[in-house]
């Protein structure tokens, strides 16, 4: 691993659970030097990726708060799919969120709350979520080529198997064929209790970049749960139409 990679890893270890890092922790899971670890903290801080709360205490800095802005103005992804997730939520009255993979992961980047969404959904935007679990993940995780999944059932199989799902490449193209033949993931209070979600992958060209969702309340009246799934396979065509022009 290069000095900048070890640098900004120490941006990995904030999470929900550790809000502040200290130098010596830095030191201690990093397996580094004090000294190293105080080098590392001097130059996040100097670019403002992080910021003392206290003496030897950090937290992150306004910089990420810059970053973020220049993803949500400039993502092509999130461009070409803005007024296309507020025009399905208003048709279909659900919650939609626009989700990227991220290694083993599925972010949230972006959601448009419709007025027969849950109050919430765990999917929040820039929360890391399961690849196994729910129709947001599973629109994307059915559609990995054969490769990515046999090195998931070789590097994660434990998770897998946590998860009810096959432990072999083989057998996980298997588990996925209908959701790749109907081109679109359906989940029953998967991750949020009384809640409906479908999803279907978004791609630009051969690349898989993650998943278009609606989330409804399972109280939702007139519910249809066909004419959902294809207003969602629509949306998600203009979203890569958009994508492949350039128009994001």
């Amino acid at each position: 691993m290069t000095k900048t990679a070890n640098v900004l890893h120490v941006l990995r270890l904030f999470s929900d659970e550790r809000q502040q890092v200290r130098v010596a922790e830095i030191a201690s899971l990093l397996c580094v030097s004090s000294a190293t670890a105080y080098r590392y903290v001097a130059e996040l801080e100097q670019a403002g990726l992080i910021e003392a709360a206290s003496v030897g205490l950090y937290v992150l800095g306004p910089a990420i708060v810059e970053l973020d802005r220049q993803i949500r103005i400039h993502d092509p992804l999130i461009a070409a799919a803005a007024s296309v997730m507020k025009s399905l939520s208003e048709r279909t009255g659900g919650t939609t969120i626009l989700a990227r993979l991220h290694g083993l992961r599925v972010v949230c980047v972006d959601q448009v709350r419709g007025r027969h969404g849950p109050m919430s959904v765990s999917y929040e935007r820039g929360r890391a979520m399961p690849l196994y679990r729910g129709a947001t993940s599973t629109a994307i995780l059915a559609h990995l080529d054969g490769d990515t999944l046999g090195a998931l059932a070789a590097q994660d199989a434990a998770a897998l198997a946590q998860a009810g799902l096959p432990s072999s490449a083989g057998a996980l193209m298997q588990h996925f064929e209908s959701v790749r033949t109907q081109g679109i993931a359906h989940s029953d209070s998967a991750v949020d209790a009384e809640t409906l979600g479908w999803a279907v992958p978004i791609r630009h060209g051969s690349h898989l970049l993650g998943s278009l969702s609606v989330v409804l309340s399972r109280r939702t009246p007139d519910l249809w749960p066909q004419r959902v799934a294809d207003q969602l396979k629509r949306a998600a065509w203009r979203v890569q139409a958009r994508m492949d022009v350039g128009q994001a």
